[in-house]
């Protein structure tokens, strides 16, 4: 039976050559990445950058959360002493009798004039459980009772270097060296010899035991073995491999329309090879083969370079998480999983090519001309059932009053998945809406519309770069909404708090008692001296009651004195009778579950009474940073619960951003009198985190454009020539460009922001109004309004070039 020769031969009776010829097809495709790997480029850069981003970001993620057994050493047990126990010694022997083994770590607090102080150590570094909390930066460790070495914190905190002389207390001690905490570097610590704490305040037990060991001894009376917790929480690894497998669909996304441009430019020779008796198997191997070259080069590639660049980060990397970092604690089984989804990704991104071109006749192949468009039916229930799924899931998640599950993780993968089966469809609409448009702009946008194929990578691309822009920004402004929990910034550039003795953050004293007057007199004295050395007289005072707390938390709590409320420029007298609350805090006004707590707070005999939904006024006038007086308790309060008032601290505000001299000259003062001080830390405001995201969604996106029209009008080059041939100007070139750029920006910033929000929505559950209360109108003008003016302004700018040939089709 003949066959006809412009058409490529059947695979059902004709034998397709077998290995020999696979084997021959797959050598050809390897001289064809070897001769065309400048075409390829993009999609191998591409992948490179997904797998060492991976391994970055798994070598990251896992080594950045504090080490599961940080504070107990080898140990897998630890009992807390208190160091007031008159039978202290005869316990730790009793420890020691039964377990056999044990590590005896002492300590006590002392005061460094900052709100975290310092503490005291006795510690054996060659101890049998202790040895990964200590190690010895430079010097010696001490061995005299005289001697004494500090973690380089403390000693920047308290100008110390090794040789100086440190009175401690009215005792004198020599600094012989610098130590540091492995497995805490934020622990700020002056380490003594053994034995050399005459009055710990605290006793640290470390042991191993078994349970049945640990049934059969009686520890002392509030003393209970504590055993070092493993993260329930997700694995940071499987985080990092979501990210990673959204990042490679995004990636195959664009590596889709590459090989589509490159399978148009090989239509000739594959034409060729068809006419000597190729199958189309054989045509769709040639393609996949290039595929799988591509992932194959740039997965490896991408994880050598991602190898070596955590070798040589992983140094640095401590000074970030706060604890040592080997660059050997990898996650093997996550970086050869990345290089296999690079693979699988560029093999599967090749595969719809591959289909499309073996489907080309022969003799249309072998003329060059480009291929009508086919008529596309796809349904859009797949994308509504996965989107469907997707918001079940997360809403399945419980939202923000739980921790982050795998409901969260499937659900953002399934509203993706919907996302990119329902992006292409909107270019059906470009089509059916260009009728009444200019002729270039018409003939833009049904071109879209009618070559999905090359153009549906390029939505979906585009629509997940906004997707997750506009997912960190509506998360970070529902994280940032919580007016129970509040969180954001603690203090301005210029601000800084002196708090009195006993009243700073995380000082643990319940019941602080009011100063006497000679304690008073050294108080102002040395805040005088604080506020002539920052050449400030911007000095507010604030009372607290430590007999009262908001949900739980006392720390902001402050009393509305009239001098607190003159100072924020209001008036006593707007303020209601009866109001109990004032605040700054906005949406805390009829939050649920708010509650006033007063009493006796005591551990050891607490006597709490409750007021729900206290009445409270919300003026804007007031500092919303979280340290400031954002939340106060009105003097009608205080004496309606009879609350006593005792001096907190003082907030000084200075004419520019203060100055690390400033801020230690100031700490050292404090220290002096035993205030502490606070100033501003590192979290970033709301703004400044959401514009970020919104940014680098932009410019991710932009790039994409980029990349994906450029491989567009190189795919669409046979039109531009035949648009010239006829009379078409530079500008129609530009407009061409620029709606195409322009209108895939659109759509695709109105997909993904419209999916963000649904999965907000969703994941914020009943608590949406107040998580959305401050709706992100600049980042919302900047995605759906300046992506795609930016997206056209730069296609019209980059384009309009005439082709160098017109009158016939360049020969490869």
């Amino acid at each position: 039976m003949s066959t006809n020769w412009l058409t490529r031969p059947a695979e059902v009776g004709i034998g397709n050559g077998g290995a020999p010829a696979r084997r021959a097809v797959v050598r050809w495709a390897w001289r064809l990445f070897r001769r065309e790997w400048r075409q390829q480029l993009l999609v191998v850069t591409l992948i490179t950058v997904a797998v060492a981003a991976t391994i970055l970001g798994a070598d990251v993620a896992v080594n950045t959360p504090p080490q599961w057994n940080a504070g107990f050493g080898t140990a897998d047990h630890l009992v807390m002493l208190s160091g007031s126990d008159p039978h202290l010694a005869a316990d730790i022997a009793a420890l020691k009798a039964h377990f056999r083994t044990i590590d005896v770590i002492e300590s006590e607090s002392f005061p460094t004039g900052t709100v975290l102080g310092g503490q005291l150590r006795s510690q054996d570094p060659n101890g049998p459980y202790g040895r990964p909390m200590l190690a010895l930066v430079s010097g010696h460790y001490p061995t005299g009772a005289s001697e004494v070495a500090i973690t380089s914190g403390l000693a920047s905190t308290l100008n110390l270097h090794v040789g100086d002389r440190w009175n401690e207390k009215g005792r004198g001690l020599r600094v012989v060296g610098l130590v540091e905490n492995p497995q805490n570097l934020l622990d700020d610590f002056a380490l003594v010899a053994p034995g050399q704490l005459s009055s710990p305040s605290q006793v640290t037990v470390l042991f191993d035991a078994s349970a049945s060991r640990l049934a059969t001894f009686s520890f002392p009376f509030g003393a209970a073995p504590v055993t070092p917790q493993r993260s329930n929480g997700i694995n940071p690894a499987i985080i990092v491999l979501v990210i990673a497998v959204f990042g490679l669909i995004f990636i195959g996304l664009v590596a889709v329309a590459g090989f589509t441009v490159l399978a148009q430019r090989r239509r000739r020779s594959l034409g060729m090879f068809s006419s000597l008796g190729a199958t189309d198997r054989n045509v769709r191997l040639v393609m996949v083969a290039n595929g799988v070259v591509v992932g194959v080069v740039g997965a490896l590639i991408g994880a050598v370079i991602g190898l070596g660049a955590w070798i040589a980060y992983a140094p640095h990397l401590a000074t970030s998480v706060h604890h040592r970092v080997s660059w050997t604690e990898q996650p093997w089984w996550l970086i050869a999983t990345a290089m296999i989804l690079a693979l699988v990704t560029a093999t599967l991104a090749s595969r719809r090519p591959a289909r499309a071109i073996a489907q080309v006749p022969v003799i249309a192949a072998l003329s060059g001309r480009p291929a009508p468009p086919r008529s596309v039916h796809r349904s859009a229930y797949p994308g509504i059932i996965l989107l469907g799924v997707g918001t079940v899931l997360l809403a399945l998640s419980g939202g923000v009053g739980r921790g982050l599950g795998v409901e969260v993780p499937l659900g953002l993968l399934a509203t993706v998945a919907g996302l990119l089966l329902l992006g292409p469809l909107a270019l059906e609409v470009l089509g059916v809406k260009a009728w009444r448009a200019p002729v270039a702009v018409r003939i833009a946008l049904r071109d879209l519309s009618r070559y999905r194929a090359r153009s549906g990578s390029a939505l979906a691309a585009t629509s997940l770069a906004v997707l997750i822009a506009m997912l960190i920004t509506l998360v970070a402004t529902g994280r940032y909404a919580d007016v129970l929990d509040y969180f954001g910034p603690n203090l301005p550039s210029n601000q800084l708090i002196v708090y009195a003795p006993g009243n700073g953050p995380g000082s643990g004293n319940t019941s602080p008692t009011a100063p006497d007057a000679k304690q008073t007199a050294l108080l102002h004295d040395r805040l005088n001296t604080i506020t002539t050395s920052l050449d400030s007289h911007d000095v507010v005072a604030l009372e607290s009651s430590a007999n009262v707390a908001v949900n739980g938390n006392s720390t902001n709590a402050y009393i509305a004195t009239p001098a607190l409320l003159r100072h924020y420029g209001i008036s006593p007298s707007a303020i209601d009778p009866t109001t109990l609350l004032v605040t700054s805090r906005p949406g805390l006004a009829g939050a649920p579950r708010l509650a006033l707590l007063y009493g006796n707070f005591q551990a050891s005999n607490p006597n709490i009474q409750a007021v729900m939904s206290p009445k409270l006024q919300t003026f804007s006038s007031l500092p919303t940073d979280t340290s400031d007086p954002n939340l106060l308790i009105t003097t009608y309060a205080v004496h309606k619960f009879k609350l006593p008032v005792t001096p907190a601290g003082w907030v000084i505000e200075t004419p520019g951003s203060l100055t690390p001299l400033q801020i230690n000259t100031a700490r050292q003062t404090a220290a002096a009198a035993g205030m502490t001080i606070e100033t501003k830390s590192d979290d970033p405001p709301l703004d400044e985190l959401r514009n970020d995201a919104t940014a680098a969604g932009i410019l991710l996106a932009l790039g994409v454009l980029a990349m994906t029209i450029g491989l567009i009008r190189n795919e669409t080059e046979g039109d531009l020539r035949t648009l010239t041939a006829v009379g078409a100007n530079r500008r129609i070139r530009r407009t061409l460009t620029a709606t195409t750029a322009g209108a895939v920006g659109l759509l695709g910033a109105l997909l993904g922001t419209v999916v963000a929000y649904l999965d907000a929505a969703v994941f914020f559950g009943s608590q949406l109004t107040q998580r959305m209360s401050h709706v992100p109108v600049l980042d919302l003008v900047l995605i759906l309004v300046g992506l795609p003016v930016v997206a056209a302004a730069g296609g019209w700018l980059f384009a309009g070039r005439e082709p160098p040939a017109i009158a016939h089709q360049p020969l490869e």
